[in-house]
């Protein structure tokens, strides 16, 4: 029998491996508004990476971040899924 997570938060913001696995957790919310705001905001501060936000086991959106662009000054988004 495998064990499972319980966590004191509603949502949580995470940047993922390649294989699914967390990497780094970046936020813990029980408000909706204020996860998806910092959601956004770490597409703009991470980059090469695969942040997701999530409600507990369940999946609300995921995006996918390139490099740093020295001209726009900007994190490109390549991906993107609700």
């Amino acid at each position: 029998m495998g064990t499972r997570k319980i966590y004191d938060y509603s949502y949580l913001i995470e940047t993922l491996a390649a294989t699914g696995e967390t990497i780094e957790r970046i936020g813990e919310m029980n408000n909706f508004v204020v996860a998806k705001a910092a959601f956004e905001a770490a597409l703009t501060q991470r980059t090469w990476s695969n942040v997701v936000l999530r409600e507990g086991g369940r999946i609300i959106e995921t995006a996918t971040t390139g490099g740093y662009d020295c001209e726009s000054k900007t994190v490109p988004i390549l991906k993107r899924s609700d």
